[in-house]
């Protein structure tokens, strides 16, 4: 059975992917998004695979993707002041959703 690999990744980790994934024989379409907490510049790649190509398509996600560390003012958070809110926050990385499919067709 197929798979679809959907990867949300920050922006500045695409190119690398894309680039490792098209060198290792793996399809990707890439969709520019923007969104989340801090409304951050993403990518969404579509990657179908077989299921024996999710392992080296998950390896590349993870050795291609890193998280970043931000700091974040009261303002963003809705003029809310309290002490117990954090003033970095860790975000990146990659968000994979594994969706199995039928079939792949290549016209």
């Amino acid at each position: 059975m197929a798979k679809l690999l959907i990867a949300v990744v920050h922006s500045e980790d695409a190119p690398l992917l894309v680039e490792a994934l098209r060198s290792s024989d793996l399809r990707v379409t890439e969709v520019l998004s923007r969104g989340g907490f801090l409304q951050a510049r993403n990518a969404m790649l579509f990657i179908g695979v077989e299921d024996a190509q999710v392992p080296a398509a998950m390896k590349l996600i993870e050795d291609n993707c890193r998280s970043r560390v931000q700091e974040v003012l009261p303002e963003p958070l809705g003029g809310i002041e309290a002490n117990w809110l954090p003033t970095e926050v860790t975000y990146g990385g990659a968000t994979v959703f594994v969706v199995p499919l039928d079939e792949i067709r290549r016209i």
